[in-house]
């Protein structure tokens, strides 16, 4: 369980601390970027000074390797919602709606679309946050071929082809959310629900 995930009042006042520092530090790297962001800015947002900041982060990349773990656990929590139990496109569909709904985040929801242009960089930045899009995708495939095996999923369906648009969608949508903010994220959802059961092979009314 990541920090972020406990409320700040049962949290001890380190890991407060900490918290505070790394909410921060997803303000800053939003607006500038994990490159253009300075611990200086940092420090500003999370209204720490330097000393106080370098007790818990001796440096940025330690920063960012603190939201890549955050990251990487929020991303498998999300997963877990494929294996359990319900319907192959209810199941999807909560998943998706969970990430944009992260992605509508209205201090830190860009971060993510930093995040995904990062993990095409090659970078060391670039590769952690790259790892974490790989067990994601992972994470997919396996629920799919399940879904395939337990007959929710046509047996000609090629697997690959559909983690592809899937990524497509989720990282378009997202990205397109933060553009067109005054679009209500609930009316999303039946037209997404639709494309889904279409790519599974399941079309809805």
């Amino acid at each position: 369980m990541s920090l972020s995930s406990i409320p700040s009042d049962e949290l001890a006042p380190a890991d407060r601390r900490r918290q505070q520092i790394l909410a921060a530090a997803r303000r800053a790297f939003t607006r500038s970027g994990f490159h253009g962001a300075s611990m200086h800015q940092v420090c500003a947002e999370a209204q720490m000074s330097p000393g106080a900041v370098y007790r818990y982060f001796p440096s940025k990349d330690a920063i960012i390797e603190a939201i890549a773990e955050e990251e990487q656990v929020a991303a498998g929590a999300c997963m877990a919602a494929l294996f359990g139990e319900g319907d192959l496109v209810d199941r999807m569909t909560t998943v998706a709606m969970d990430y944009l709904r992260a992605a509508r985040d209205s201090e830190t929801g860009g971060l993510l679309v930093e995040i995904c242009s990062e993990s095409l960089r090659n970078t060391t930045v670039g590769a952690r946050f790259y790892e974490i899009q790989k067990g994601v995708r992972l994470a997919l495939h396996t629920a799919l071929e399940q879904a395939q095996a337990q007959g929710e999923l046509r047996q000609d369906a090629e697997i690959d082809v559909i983690l592809t648009l899937l990524f497509a969608i989720g990282d378009g949508l997202m990205m397109r959310l933060q553009i067109e903010r005054d679009i209500e994220l609930d009316s999303v959802e039946p037209y997404l629900r639709r494309m889904l059961s279409a790519l599974v092979g399941k079309e809805r009314p």
